[in-house]
């Protein structure tokens, strides 16, 4: 897959940056998603790619190492695996901390990140690389790839959460009932939780001391 080496040709045009994600964010910004694994809080990086019009959503990947300390470079990011299939994400803060951006790759294209086999199943039809309309061989196809959800920011928490568990794995859907409640988006326990976790991350992040270069 062609993300495996999606930083291994870096120049310096490449930015660290400590910046809060918004909705002005570039195509190839790398930005951390709180998370925990094995009770430690943490994070995982994830990259924007693009958004989905019109107005769908913002179109993400998520990398599957676990950090508990920021990478000092962006070629210190481990891309070879990503946690689950792309997905889009509201890009909408309203109930924890923003996260931020920690390094911007001007240098960026999409084909970084596969986006020509990016698929999403959009009620009977597929969406393939920006293409959407695209009638699948048989309706059953359909439950082969990502539904087209535009997830909340404390539910794909959740999602990063149950997958770093082992619960789901890199190519199956969330499943709200083959997973414990902590990880079910509605479950007020694990709601609280990931508030919590989302603040500490937060908090932490503010001693990181990134300075635009």
């Amino acid at each position: 897959m062609t993300w495996d080496g999606a930083f291994s040709k870096l120049n310096a045009k490449v930015r660290k940056i400590m910046r809060l994600l918004s909705k002005s964010v570039k195509p190839g910004n790398l930005f951390y998603i709180p998370a925990m694994k094995n009770n430690i809080a943490g994070f995982v990086i994830s990259r924007y790619i693009d958004l989905v019009q019109p107005n769908v959503g913002y179109l993400i990947e998520v990398f599957a190492k676990f950090y508990t300390d920021p990478p000092k470079a962006i070629d210190e990011i481990d891309a070879k695996q990503r946690l689950f299939r792309p997905v889009m994400f509201s890009m909408y803060f309203s109930e924890i901390p923003k996260w931020k951006i920690l390094f911007s790759d001007p240098e960026y294209g999409k084909s970084q990140s596969d986006y020509a086999n990016i698929t999403f199943a959009f009620h009977d039809d597929l969406w393939i690389g920006g293409q959407g309309g695209i009638r699948p061989d048989s309706p059953e196809q359909l439950r082969d790839f990502e539904e087209s959800i535009c997830w909340r920011t404390h539910h794909l928490i959740f999602r990063v959460n149950a997958h770093l568990a082992g619960l789901l794995g890199p190519n199956e859907r969330y499943d709200y009932h083959r997973v414990p409640a902590k990880y079910r988006i509605d479950d007020p326990a694990g709601i609280q939780e990931v508030r919590a976790l989302a603040a500490e991350i937060d908090e932490r992040s503010k001693s990181w001391k990134f300075k635009e270069t």
